[in-house]
């Protein structure tokens, strides 16, 4: 994967005030966790951070941030974005030691047809988009390509099966199932749901009909 830099800023104000006025500035706030526990305060241009993660979609990026010269290794760990308009509105990295593994999770990328499904009418289905691993920063990739091609119908792919190479130590348990090439006329059948919904029927109150009765009753005549 190439590298990604990002040009930053340390910016002292903080709060949704000064952020508000960050966006209207044309600027993303955003925060770096250092490996020492403390937190720096970073603004970015947002035409120029558009520009460069357009063409990369990972969850977990590998990324440099040049601050002022000052160059540091972190990882994407979280984008927000505004609920109206879709633009970014914060980011959050966490810096990172080049000689250290992380943890991260990485996205799967299914390729191939399924022998099942090209010839015995199968359907394959994706149940994990995405595995956790072990590995060095400088080896994350933005995604796997997993091929899918030798699956028959009634075949799995665990997670233990996956051959990443020794880079990768898989965190995901190993009896996960990443994909599975099912029969096409397969139903699974649901179980019910109480939508908690009144019953149509409403039931008896006791003592209701006893009741009733004694108010169609004529009153006795009264006595002279």
């Amino acid at each position: 994967m190439n590298q990604i830099t990002l040009n930053a800023s340390v910016r002292t104000e903080q709060g949704s005030k000064a952020a508000g006025r960050l966006r209207r500035a044309g600027k993303i706030p955003g925060v770096v966790k250092r490996m020492s526990g403390e937190s720096t305060l970073i603004e970015l241009d947002a035409h120029a951070y558009d520009m460069t993660m357009r063409s990369h979609h990972g969850d977990q990026l590998l990324v440099s941030i040049d601050l002022g010269g000052a160059k540091l290794s972190a990882l994407l760990r979280e984008v927000q974005h505004d609920v109206m308009t879709g633009k970014v509105s914060h980011v959050d990295f966490g810096e990172v030691d080049m000689s250290h593994t992380v943890r991260v999770e990485i996205a799967i990328n299914l390729v191939g047809t399924p022998d099942g499904v090209k010839n015995a009418n199968g359907v394959l289905e994706q149940e994990l988009r995405a595995i956790h691993v072990d590995c060095l920063p400088s080896d994350i990739v933005e995604s796997f390509d997993v091929d899918v091609s030798s699956l028959k119908v009634g075949d799995s792919l665990l997670a233990s099966q996956l051959a990443l190479g020794d880079k990768y130590h898989v965190t995901t348990h190993k009896d996960t199932v990443v994909a599975a090439v099912v029969a096409a006329d397969e139903e699974i059948e649901l179980p019910p749901v109480d939508d908690g919904a009144a019953p149509s029927v409403e039931p008896e109150v006791i003592g209701a009909k006893k009741d009733d009765a004694a108010a169609a009753a004529p009153a006795p005549a009264a006595k002279k």
